[in-house]
């Protein structure tokens, strides 16, 4: 059984028990608990959505490579909600077996979402290449993903990450966690995401991340090439920093490559998360250093291979 399907069921599970307990709640004589119960539910809900939601604090509460599922609450208060609704004195049986129906469908479908859909054809390739290119318009995430995993001596292909990361038109980043987890899970690697930030890349210089940003290409000026689309997220390979406020980055897309970042474009950073592979062991000095030689290999170089 796959780790999305185990993690499917686990949602359904939590959600049933959030369903009995609504529905306890709900068949209450008090109203005034009945109230209490919505209330709290809704500011657990609102501090869920604003702190959590999307946010690379997930993978560090739930460090799992089925965080794209397991991450989603919204079906558990979707079944506690309908429970209470449920259960309350008043309205017609008929509108509260409609409303909760369609609240359920809606739970289950935003569950079982990134599952949707097969990931885009990719171009076999037998490149030797450490840093590779994306060979359909949808993959520039499950690109830096391999190459981010080749760099750290683990065999990966762009198809296979477009699978494992469940890419379809785009990739969510999650998704990408999902791959490199997945990838990483008998090795001495593993992953790590946190919120994006020029802060971030400074302090982790001497390590190779994938960044996976939003643009708001608004910021650039009008004759500037930069091919990037607002509303579309894209995916690049941060290199270290060679001197303030200059990152050499790979972008996958064919017609760009290694190219060096300045403030020019990270101010016109929307969002984004930042994917790295870190030792299992903080002490092992060899991991580090590996680390390291890569990143001084790629600078000196300065090219879309090694």
């Amino acid at each position: 059984m796959s780790d999305l399907t185990l993690a499917i069921f686990f949602i359904l599970a939590v959600s049933t028990g959030c369903f009995q307990l609504g529905w306890r709640c709900g068949g209450s004589a008090s109203s005034h608990k009945r109230g209490v119960a919505q209330l709290a539910a809704m500011l657990t809900m609102v501090g869920y959505m604003v702190f959590l939601w999307n946010k690379p604090l997930l993978a560090n509460l739930l460090p799992t490579s089925s965080l794209i599922i397991v991450g989603n609450w919204l079906p558990c208060w979707a079944a506690f909600f309908i429970g209470i609704y449920v259960a309350s004195p008043g309205t017609g049986q008929i509108r509260k077996g409609a409303v909760s129906i369609f609240t359920l469908l809606l739970a289950a479908y935003s569950t079982v979402a990134p599952l949707f859909g097969q990931p885009p054809e990719c171009k076999t390739s037998r490149s030797t290449q450490t840093l590779l290119y994306q060979t359909s318009p949808y993959t520039c995430s499950a690109a830096c993903a391999s190459s981010l995993l080749r760099l750290h001596g683990i065999p990966a292909t762009e198809e296979e990450l477009a699978d494992l990361c469940l890419t379809r038109q785009g990739t969510h980043w999650m998704g990408v966690y999902r791959g490199l987890k997945l990838k990483t899970e008998n090795s001495e690697w593993t992953v790590v995401a946190e919120p994006f930030s020029k802060e971030s890349l400074k302090r982790l210089a001497e390590t190779p991340s994938l960044l996976a940003l939003n643009l708001d290409v608004s910021g650039f000026p009008e004759y500037v090439d930069h091919g990037f689309q607002s509303g579309t997220g894209h995916s690049v390979l941060c290199l270290g920093n060679d001197a303030e406020g200059v990152v050499p980055v790979f972008d996958p897309s064919p017609d760009f490559g290694t190219e060096y970042w300045s403030d020019s474009i990270f101010r016109c950073v929307r969002s984004g998360v930042i994917l790295r592979l870190v030792s299992r062991d903080p002490n092992d000095l060899a991991a580090v250093e590996t680390q390291r030689r890569v990143m001084a290999t790629m600078r000196v170089r300065n090219v879309a291979g090694l």
